[in-house]
Formats: C-alpha cells, structure tokens, sequence
C-alpha cells in the first residue's frame, strides 16, 4: 500500500502515527535517502521517527487505520463474557505477549477482556494484578484504544467504555 503525506497511520509497537512528511534526509553525512517522516498521536512527548521509505521489512510494519466500519464489526463480535484466564505466568506472558506483538485487533481485544476479567476478580478480593500483567494491559490497551479513537472519532479514554456498551454480553 502507498502512504502519503497526511495519512494516519499505526506503525508496529509505536502505534498511531501521522505522517507528516516524506523527504529526503541524511543521516550522518551518509548520502540522502527517503524517509517516511512519522509523528506518534497520543503520547505527551511526541518524538519524530523516520522509516526508510525504501525498506520493505520497516514499510511492512506501516498499516492503515482500522476504519470505522471494521472497529464497529469487531466490537459487535467481541463477546465479553468469553475470558480464557491462562493460570500459568510465563505462559500466560508468552501468549498473551505473542498476540499483542503480531498485532492482529480481535486477538489484542481478547487479552484486554481476559486481563480486565482477571483484574476485575481480584479487585472483588482486595487484590490488584501484578506488575507483569498490569503491563501487557496498559500495552494491549494503548494499541488498540489510540487506534479506535481514531477510528471512531473519539477520546482514547473513552475507547474502553464504548466497546465494553457496544460487545456482546451472552
């Protein structure tokens, strides 16, 4: 797909981004090559990041926003009273760790509702998650609300509490 200057975007672990720019650049008195000129939405201190333009393996990490259409689909098909706690940390770590990385919506919806489940539960008992799943959550939760909210036109925040009103509850 050809991206352009202007276009929302979410690049791999970064998230959304906008592309502000794509030029030519060198870096290190190197000779000038083509860069996307990426700008992070959503994050207090906005850092820069330049993708080079002709390197498949880092383009291939660029992808298009979800539209809003697709987001509504997907919300209407999450059913939130389906949760698959894994008991075990290091696999529930490298599970849920390998769904979030490979980036694929639903699949990173499904470790938001275990892990907000499983948080829920403790929170019954007095209790909080601990550090390692607190962590898969605010990432899992970071990638899919920015891009959501953009999708849907909303704040990031509000993201949880729309898709929880608007997923299944069998």
């Amino acid at each position: 797909m050809d991206f352009v200057k202007g276009d929302t975007v979410v690049y791999g672990a970064s998230g959304v981004c906008e592309i502000e720019d794509i030029r030519d650049i060198s870096f290190y008195h190197e000779a000038p090559q083509k860069y996307f000129v990426m700008k992070p939405l959503f994050v207090k201190q906005a850092q820069v990041m330049y993708v080079p333009y002709d390197n498949e393996k880092c383009k291939a990490r660029i992808r298009p926003v979800i539209t809003k259409d697709e987001a509504m689909e997907l919300i209407y098909s999450i059913d939130i009273s389906d949760t698959n706690w894994i008991e075990d940390r290091n696999a529930r770590k490298n599970t849920y760790g390998t769904m979030i990385t490979k980036g694929d919506r639903k699949d990173i919806i499904q470790v938001i509702n275990n892990l907000y489940a499983h948080q829920q539960r403790l929170e019954d008992c007095g209790k909080t998650l601990n550090q390692q799943d607190e962590k898969m959550l605010n990432d899992a939760r970071h990638r899919i609300d920015a891009e959501f909210a953009v999708a849907l036109d909303i704040d990031p925040k509000d993201v949880p509490d729309f898709i929880l009103e608007n997923a299944r509850k069998t």
